[in-house]
C-alpha cells in the first residue's frame, strides 16, 4: 500500500509532521504505532472510570497568541482546549523551605528575592540570562526549519550568543549563588529534562524555566485529546493512524528509504505486512532509528556512521517510577490547587553526595524506599475530569530493574510486585511530607517502572527523554530532522528538543524539511492564517480497522450494566476470543470494551455504567439506530494453547471476554469460572446467553444464598478449594482486583497469570 509519507511513532512529533502535512499541503500520510493507543506519552490509561495523563504533567508559552498555541489550534482544527493552572504552577518544598513559582514572573522574582535578600543582584541576573539562553537554543531550533541558505546565518548569530549555554546547570548556580537552599530552589525542575544539575546542559534547563515563567497549562478533557484531535486532520487527507504497528524495518532501494516493513499485530496472529512512500519520517527515536531500522553495515551503515557514534558517546537518559493513584475525594479537600509539587529529602539533587550524580546510589534509595525527591501532580484537578487522581514521580536508572527485564510485562513475580510496593510507600511517604493528608485519600495505587517505559514506548532502557541533553549534546553538531539517507527524516525530541514542545518543533522541523525548500514558508503562513485545514472539505473517510457503527439493540441485564448490540458496517477481519474493540463516545473520546461475541457483523459488549463517565453516558443514551465508530480488533488477551487446566477469575463485565473465550474453546468441562459479584441480582453468568465452563463458582459478596460462595473471589482463591498449581489462571475485573487476585497467585504455584490491562 502506497502512502504519500509514512510517520513512524505516533507520539507529539510523529503527530505533529503527519498533522502538517496533511493539513498544509494535502498530503495522505500513515502514522504506525506499536502501542494499542494512539498518542506514544500524550496518551492516558483508564483503570475503572478513573484516568492518568502518562506523560503531560503541564504545558508552558499556551497563552492565547502565542506561536505554541497557534501551533496546538491549527493541528488539532480549534478543538482542543487548554485549562490555566492555578497561580502557583509550581512548588518547591525542602527542609525548612516551601516555595512557590508564581505565573507572573516578575512575582516570582520578587519572591525570590524577598526569601533570599543577599542574593538580588545574582538573582536577577539569573532571570536575564534564562531568557537570553533560552533564546539561543531557540535560534538551534530554527537552523533545522529553514531553507539550508539561511541556516549558517542563524549559526553565526547563535555562536555569538552562547556564553552560558554549554556548561552545567550546577556549574552556572555554583559561580553565581552562594546560598545552597536556593541552588536547590533554582534546580528544582530538572525533572522537567530528566537530568539533574551536574550532567544537564544550562541550555536545557534555561529553556525549560523560560517555557514556563509565564504559567502551566493542561489539556482540558485530558491528554489524551492532543492525538484524537490532530488524528481527524490525518483521516481527512485519507490518510490514518494505525495502532498495533510494531515497524521492524525500513525499507531501502537504491539507497533511499522507500517503505518500512510492520508486524500488524491488530488481528490473532501477527502478519507482516509493507507499505511504501517517498518520505519516511521516524519519530522512535534517533538510536532506535539508525541501529534497529536501518543496517548498520554496508553503504547505509556507512553513512550513517558519524551520527550513531555521537548517539553512543551522548549515552543513554534517565527513566522513572510513576505511582498512580486513585483518590476517595477531591485533593482539593487538603487543601491542593492543581499546581505540582517538587518534594525533595534534602537540598543536595545529586545522588552521590560528593557534587556530582550517581544514577546506582538514586536507584538504591529508591528500591530502598528512601527516595531523594519526588514529583506529584494532580492530573484530574488540572484536566477537571472525575474521579479524582494523582501522580507521584521519581526519577532512576533502568540498570536497577533488569533483572526483571526478561519476564513478560504484567508478570514478573512475587518479587517484582513487593518491590513497586516497596518503592510506592516510600515515594507516598515523601509526598506526604509536602501535601498531608493525601495518603488519607488513596484508593487504588498502579506502579509503573522504566521497564513499563520501555515496553510501551520502545524507548531503550525507558529513557523517555530521548538523548539526554548533556552539555555535550549542545557542544555537538545537531541531529535535527535531516539524516544522511535520503528520503529518510527524523522527527520529536532527538530532532528538536526534551519534552512536549520541544518534540512538537523537532515534528515541525522534519514537516518543514518533507515539504522541500517551501515548506517553512508554506508551513508558517498556515499557522499564522489560522486557516481551516485543506482536507476539511472532504467527507472523513474510515481508514482500515475502523467501521461506522449503529446500535441494534440494547438490554438492561443489572442497574448498572447493559448487553449492546451494535452493527458494523464493512467487512470485518479475523479476530481473537479476548480482545476488545474501541468505541467513539462522543466529542474525542473512546472507551475501550472486551468483544463478548462478534459475527456476521454484529457486535455484542457488555457496559458498566456504574462510573457515570462519556462511555457511561453514551450508552444509557443512545437509542436504538444511534450512529459511533468502532475500531477493532485490538489488543493481545487471548487463550493460550498449553494443554494445562484453565481458571478463569472475572469480577462485573470483565466476563465478557471470557464468554467469547468460551464459545470458541475446546476442553471447557476441565476448566473452572470464579465470577465476582455483589447480589445474586448481578450474576451475569445467569443472565446472558453464554457456555460456561465445566465447574462456575458464583461469588456473592453482600448476601448469602444457597448454592452460592459468601465472598469476594479473592475469598474463593483461598477458601473454594480451587486447584491451582500449575493452572494457567486467566484474570479480567476490576483493576484492585486483579491486582488483589495477583499477590495470592503469586504464591500458589500457579503456571502462568494472563491479564491484559487496556
Amino acid at each position: 500500500m502506497t502512502y504519500d509519507a509514512i510517520v513512524i511513532g505516533s507520539g507529539i512529533g510523529g503527530l505533529t509532521t503527519a498533522g502538517l502535512l496533511a493539513r498544509v499541503a494535502g498530503k495522505r500520510v500513515l502514522v504506525l504505532e506499536q502501542h494499542t493507543e494512539p498518542g506514544g506519552l500524550t496518551h492516558a490509561f483508564r483503570r475503572d472510570g478513573a484516568s492518568w495523563d502518562v506523560g503531560v504533567h503541564y504545558i508552558g508559552q499556551l497563552g492565547p497568541g502565542s506561536q505554541v498555541r497557534a501551533y496546538f489550534d491549527y493541528l488539532s482544527g480549534g478543538e482542543l482546549e487548554w485549562n490555566r493552572m492555578s497561580e502557583d504552577y509550581d512548588r518547591f518544598v525542602y527542609p525548612g523551605l516551601d516555595l512557590r513559582a508564581s505565573s507572573d514572573p516578575e512575582r516570582y522574582e520578587r519572591s525570590l528575592v524577598e526569601a533570599f535578600p543577599d542574593e538580588a543582584r545574582a538573582i536577577r541576573r539569573y532571570f536575564k540570562d534564562v531568557r537570553r539562553t533560552a533564546a539561543w537554543t531557540t535560534l538551534g531550533f530554527a537552523q533545522q526549519m529553514v531553507p539550508r541558505p539561511a541556516a549558517p546565518l542563524l549559526g553565526l548569530l547563535q555562536r555569538l550568543t552562547g556564553r552560558t549555554a554549554t556548561g552545567t546547570t550546577k556549574a552556572y548556580l555554583d559561580a553565581r549563588f552562594r546560598s545552597p537552599a536556593l541552588r536547590a530552589v533554582l534546580a528544582s525542575q530538572w525533572g522537567d529534562y530528566g537530568l539533574p544539575p551536574s550532567r544537564s546542559a544550562f541550555a536545557v534547563h534555561a529553556m525549560i524555566v523560560s517555557h514556563y515563567l509565564g504559567g502551566g497549562w493542561f489539556p482540558k478533557g485530558g491528554s489524551a485529546r492532543i492525538a484524537r484531535t490532530f488524528e481527524k486532520g490525518i483521516e481527512q487527507a485519507g490518510g490514518a493512524v494505525r495502532v498495533a504497528q510494531e515497524v521492524t524495518q525500513i525499507l531501502i532501494e537504491d539507497g533511499a528509504a522507500v517503505g518500512v516493513r510492520v508486524l500488524d499485530r491488530r488481528g490473532p496472529d501477527a502478519r507482516e505486512r509493507t507499505y511504501r512512500a517517498p518520505v519516511v519520517v521516524s519519530a522512535a527515536g534517533a538510536a532506535t532509528t539508525l541501529s534497529r531500522l536501518l543496517p548498520v553495515d554496508g553503504d547505509i551503515g556507512r553513512a550513517t556512521a558519524p551520527a550513531r557514534r555521537t548517539i553512543a558517546r551522548l549515552g543513554t537518559g534517565m527513566s522513572a517510577v510513576t505511582v498512580f493513584l486513585r483518590l476517595r475525594e477531591d485533593p482539593r479537600s487538603i487543601g491542593v490547587d492543581g499546581g505540582n509539587v517538587w518534594v525533595g529529602r534534602d537540598l543536595d539533587h545529586e545522588a552521590g553526595g560528593d557534587g556530582r550524580d550517581d544514577p546506582d546510589a538514586r536507584a538504591a534509595a529508591l528500591l530502598a524506599g528512601r527516595p531523594d525527591s519526588v514529583f506529584v501532580s494532580f492530573p484530574s484537578v488540572k484536566s477537571g475530569r472525575t474521579p479524582h487522581t494523582a501522580e507521584i514521580i521519581a526519577f532512576s536508572g533502568a540498570g536497577a530493574f533488569r533483572p526483571w527485564a526478561d519476564r513478560p510485562q504484567g508478570d514478573r513475580g512475587a518479587e517484582y510486585s513487593a518491590l513497586k510496593e516497596r518503592i510506592a510507600s516510600g515515594m507516598l511517604a515523601l509526598a506526604e511530607t509536602a501535601v498531608p493528608g493525601l495518603s488519607d485519600l488513596v484508593d487504588y495505587t498502579e506502579v509503573s517502572t522504566p521497564l513499563t517505559f520501555e515496553h510501551y514506548t520502545a524507548h531503550p532502557a525507558g529513557a523517555f527523554y530521548g538523548i539526554p541533553a548533556t552539555p555535550q549534546r549542545y557542544r555537538s553538531r545537531p541531529l535535527g530532522p535531516r539524516t544522511a539517507v535520503p528520503g529518510l527524516l527524523l522527527s520529536g525530541q532527538d530532532a528538536g528538543s526534551l519534552g512536549i514542545v520541544g518534540a512538537m518543533m523537532g515534528g515541525v522541523a522534519a514537516a518543514c524539511q518533507a515539504l522541500g525548500a517551501r515548506g517553512f514558508p508554506m508551513i508558517t503562513s498556515a499557522v499564522r492564517a489560522g486557516a481551516p485545514a485543506r482536507p476539511a472539505d472532504r467527507p472523513r473517510a474510515l481508514p482500515e480497522g475502523k467501521h461506522h457503527a449503529a446500535v441494534v439493540s440494547k438490554r438492561r441485564l443489572t442497574p448498572s450494566v447493559w448487553e449492546v448490540t451494535l452493527g458494523l458496517e464493512g467487512p470485518v477481519g479475523a479476530w481473537a476470543p479476548g480482545q476488545f474493540a474501541r468505541l467513539h463516545v462522543g466529542e474525542d473520546a473512546w472507551r475501550d470494551y472486551s468483544i463478548a461475541r462478534l459475527e456476521d457483523g454484529a457486535l455484542r459488549l457488555l457496559v458498566s455504567t456504574r462510573t457515570g463517565g462519556a462511555g457511561s453516558r453514551f450508552i444509557e443514551r443512545a437509542e436504538t439506530g444511534a450512529r459511533t465508530v468502532v475500531e477493532l480488533p485490538l489488543g493481545r488477551y487471548r487463550l493460550k494453547e498449553t494443554g494445562r487446566r484453565r481458571v478463569f477469575v472475572a469480577t462485573g463485565t470483565g466476563l465478557a471476554p471470557f464468554l467469547a473465550m468460551f464459545r470458541h474453546a475446546d476442553g471447557l468441562k476441565d476448566d473452572t469460572l470464579l465470577f465476582g459479584c455483589r447480589r445474586r441480582e448481578d450474576d451475569l453468568t445467569s443472565l446472558v446467553e453464554a457456555v460456561l465452563p465445566g465447574r462456575v463458582v458464583r461469588c456473592v459478596s453482600r448476601e448469602t444464598a444457597p448454592g452460592l460462595f459468601h465472598g469476594r473471589v479473592t475469598d474463593a482463591l483461598r477458601q473454594a478449594d480451587v486447584d491451582l498449581s500449575g493452572a494457567d489462571v486467566y484474570l479480567c475485573g476490576s483493576a484492585a482486583m486483579v491486582a488483589d487476585c495477583r499477590e495470592i497467585l503469586d504464591h500458589a504455584g500457579v503456571a502462568e497469570v494472563l491479564t491484559e490491562p487496556y
